[in-house]
């Protein structure tokens, strides 16, 4: 994981300009808000710039951000440092996060980035870190043998109707270049059928369900929720 959170760090070509930037997170927001408890924690795992923290943090009663580059929580502490309902964790502050101490688990769009050998040790410490009655959420997850055309045309779509279509494929076009494709081929990338991240959700200790539509504007992709079992 150390070369995505490398990848991270630095400037990238992951999104084609501010209004996609934009775009992707208010739709992760709304699409959050129903799920977030009124008056709980919720901690969002690699949350990225987290551009809907304020909307997110209003309908909760404190929002902890956590990514793991730290140029990324630099950011965020400098924008949200002054916000009494948000807190941004560095490696240690999450390390120490106390057991029981938190509603919800957002991670949303980072599976992917995640080896798989990994994911048990963080479900463990994402259901530790679960009050009684709080969930998890994996979100935005990859499936399995999705051919690239068929994000190429998801993300399409969505430009145009969010209006940089232009950008986009002048983003493509960089993001072929750039060494975001480098480090998938080096690395990996990790996808999941439902079923299986289903399997290794319940074999942590969770019981799960799928949501009916998927959290962010991917729609071919899909959520999971697993409540401790």
């Amino acid at each position: 994981m150390s070369l995505w959170i490398d990848f991270w760090d630095r400037p990238n070509a992951i999104y084609a300009d501010r209004r996609n930037l934009e775009a992707h997170f208010d739709r992760i927001t709304r699409d959050l808000m129903p799920h977030l408890p009124a008056g709980g924690t919720v901690l969002d795992f690699g949350c990225g710039e987290a551009l809907g923290a304020e909307a997110m943090a209003r309908a909760c009663g404190q929002l902890l951000l956590f990514d793991g580059a730290p140029s990324v929580r630099q950011k965020l502490t400098a924008r949200l440092g002054g916000q009494p309902r948000i807190r941004v964790l560095d490696d240690a502050a999450f390390a120490a996060q106390p057991a029981g101490s938190v509603d919800l688990v957002v991670v949303v769009s980072v599976l992917q980035y995640i080896a798989k050998p990994d994911l048990a040790g963080l479900l463990a410490r994402w259901r530790d870190l679960l009050a009684p009655g709080g969930r998890l959420m994996l979100a935005d997850v990859v499936v399995t043998g999705t051919p690239m055309l068929r994000d190429v045309r998801s993300q399409l779509s969505f430009a145009a109707r969010h209006g940089f279509l232009t950008a986009a494929l002048a983003g493509i076009v960089r993001m072929a270049l750039s060494d975001y494709r480098r480090i998938r081929q080096q690395v990996g990338f990790s996808t999941y059928t439902p079923e299986e991240l289903t399997g290794v959700m319940e074999r942590a200790g969770f019981a799960v369900e799928r949501l009916p539509a998927n959290i962010g504007p991917t729609p071919h992709r899909f959520t999971l929720v697993g409540r401790p079992a």
